[in-house]
């Protein structure tokens, strides 16, 4: 078995350490402390998930840890996994790449566990059911110590947002515009997947090569679920015409092929447990309760992804595409910081997002925002915010 990193100096011939090390940005990876239990990485494919586990992996055998790290995608299932971990209970740390690959999982970690292992084991997975399902399996089981988030375990890597992209051009010493507005709408068609911008370069040039790769992701998590992937095609050409306007599962299904609305629900799963989509829902103002019955809002989870969807489908590149890329990574943005979100709709019309009797925010890509519905100036919470273009992500209610 291939234990490279015991030879002095491999993080200079690894794949992925050596790719960081010759790219012209680097993205600086939290700090993970292996403690006794389980953590997990969690994230969509070709983030740099196996990347940040070598990283970790360098830092622990450089402190004189026994160490092992293995990729998982050539294991069927828990008694592969049983085997490959049966030898190792000695070691201080073990590393596990992709182990959502490996069919329950669960099984053969929380044995690990439940059998004497005093070290740590940290997983990375790309499916968030897949992985998330385990997880749920093994109450007690988590490291309690230090790292991402706390006392939790669970660490999660994401496409770069806005601010990150901007820092991580300045690293590489590629020209950066004066103009706020420029410089998004570039993100906006670049997308925060590092490969993305590497591939862009300082003359931001269309990523070809990782639509591609990213693309083939997409295909081959729907083919892992036996799924079709001219359901997925259609689906996310929808998705893409779509985006920031309200839209029931069955309108969906009927401008497709999938004919049944619970069709059109299993590939937004799958296309939400792969990190690529959030879903959202209405909100009652009063209660904060989910209308789950009302028509619901798609968004991708980084601009790449739409450009992949209409490429793909298609579709010609709509006039307001600025408008939409600008509500899709304000809602990406606001996912990741608020506990509660929603859309709040009434008869005088809609509001982009929203916490019951919190605050609420409404998108205007534009100088100077124009066209407000009514249910905004009607809407009864704390702190109101239109982001334009002259205050786009930066002017937050006080509880994000």
């Amino acid at each position: 078995m291939d234990t490279f990193w015991e030879i002095n100096g491999w993080e200079a011939e690894d794949k992925h350490l050596g790719a960081l090390d010759r790219a012209a940005f680097r993205r600086t990876f939290p700090v993970i402390k292996p403690s006794p239990g389980l953590q997990s990485i969690r994230g969509p494919r070709q983030i740099g998930k196996s990347s940040w586990l070598k990283t970790v992996l360098s830092q622990q055998v450089k402190a004189g840890k026994k160490c092992f790290f293995y990729s998982c995608k050539e294991l069927r299932d828990f008694k592969e996994l049983s085997e490959l971990l049966a030898p190792l209970r000695s070691h201080d740390v073990i590393l596990l790449d992709e182990i959502s690959f490996v069919s329950e999982w669960d099984r053969a970690i929380k044995h690990m566990i439940d059998s004497g292992f005093k070290g740590s084991l940290i997983v990375t997975g790309s499916n968030a059911f897949d992985l998330r399902q385990g997880l749920d399996r093994m109450p007690g089981r988590w490291a309690q110590e230090g790292g991402v988030g706390g006392g939790t375990g669970e660490h999660l890597l994401l496409p770069m947002e806005f601010d990150e992209w901007m820092s991580m051009r300045q690293q590489a010493g590629w020209k950066t515009s004066d103009s706020l507005v420029e410089n998004l709408t570039a993100f906006f068609k670049i997308g925060g997947f590092p490969t993305c911008l590497a591939e862009a370069g300082p003359q931001l040039k269309n990523p070809v090569e990782s639509k591609t790769t990213y693309h083939r992701w997409l295909v081959g998590d729907v083919r892992r679920k036996n799924r079709q992937e001219i359901f997925l095609r259609e689906l996310l050409g929808q998705l893409a015409l779509t985006s920031g306007s309200t839209i029931s599962l069955q309108t969906l299904a009927q401008k497709t092929q999938m004919m049944s609305y619970h069709t059109a629900q299993e590939y937004i799963t799958i296309l939400e447990d792969c990190f690529a989509l959030r879903t959202l829902y209405c909100m009652d103002p009063e209660t904060g309760t989910i209308r789950f019955k009302k028509e619901k809002k798609f968004y991708f989870t980084d601009p790449i992804l739409y450009w992949i969807a209409l490429d793909w489908a298609g579709h010609p590149t709509p006039e307001t595409w600025p408008e939409k890329m600008a509500e899709q990574v304000a809602h990406e943005f606001l996912a990741r910081r608020a506990k509660r979100l929603g859309y709040y709709s009434s008869p005088k019309g809609e509001v982009d997002f929203f916490d019951p009797k919190r605050w609420a925010i409404e998108v205007k890509w534009a100088p100077v925002p124009r066209n407000i519905s009514r249910a905004y100036f009607d809407l009864l919470i704390p702190r109101k915010v239109v982001w334009s273009q002259s205050n786009f992500l930066s002017e937050l209610p006080d509880t994000l």
